[in-house]
């Protein structure tokens, strides 16, 4: 058996590429007990939700050509939170002959469990609307009460209690100076060529990011405005 092996995981955090590693090395476990082959490992930092995942597309498209045999997932979840992406997935491997098993074993087509695909991939899609539904009441509730949500504040900011705080460096007046030129008719790259020549720092290193430049682009003045 040639085994596509499918792993997601929803963001580029320390904890969720340690569980990358883990879940490779329980897929190669399971595969090696049965005797069987890895065809590939198709690997994806995205939400289940989304189409765009081009690990994902990869796997359907080499579904089609019936590169393999099985296609092997966590759960079905990690394949797709999304029921019209699961079922697509679904009718793929059926066109071409190819089983789909879950290691949490609620589907496993090689032994004739796949009838409860379609329950499954109903109550995953409920469940990340939920999710969503959540995640937006948060926000909606941290902005109402004035709280920034995100790891870094704009620049010429800084942050206390959650709340943002005018800077108190040179940062703010970098930032008015910006506005001002951006009003007399500069363009962005004019802007950023004049900042970049009279050594104001950029955005990277004020958030004090690892290898940024120096150099502003019309991106930062852009931003800034």
């Amino acid at each position: 058996m040639r085994c596509a092996v499918y792993v997601r995981v929803s963001t580029d955090k320390e904890e969720q590429k340690a569980s990358l590693g883990n879940q490779k090395d329980l897929f190669i476990r399971y595969i090696s007990d049965r005797g069987w082959d890895i065809h590939n490992f198709y690997v994806d930092v995205e939400s289940g939700t989304t189409e765009k995942r081009p690990q994902l597309q990869q796997l359907i498209a080499d579904a089609r050509a019936k590169k393999f045999d099985v296609i092997l997932a966590k759960e079905l979840s990690r394949l797709a939170r999304n029921g019209r992406l699961s079922y697509e997935i679904r009718d793929s491997a059926e066109q071409s002959k190819i089983h789909i098993i879950t290691l949490d074993n609620a589907i496993n087509t090689l032994k004739g469990n796949g009838q409860m695909f379609g329950i499954y991939a109903w109550m995953y899609e409920q469940e990340s609307q939920r999710t969503s539904k959540r995640v937006k009441a948060a926000l909606r509730s941290s902005a109402q009460k004035g709280l920034f949500k995100g790891s870094n504040p704009p620049y010429g900011y800084i942050l206390e209690d959650r709340k943002l705080r005018i800077s108190p460096d040179e940062t703010p007046n970098i930032v008015r100076r910006v506005f001002r030129d951006y009003l007399s008719g500069k363009g962005f790259d004019h802007i950023a060529r004049e900042l970049y020549e009279e050594g104001f720092p950029t955005p990277g290193p004020v958030a004090g990011k690892k290898n940024a430049s120096d150099k502003w682009h019309g991106s930062h003045s852009k931003a800034n405005s």
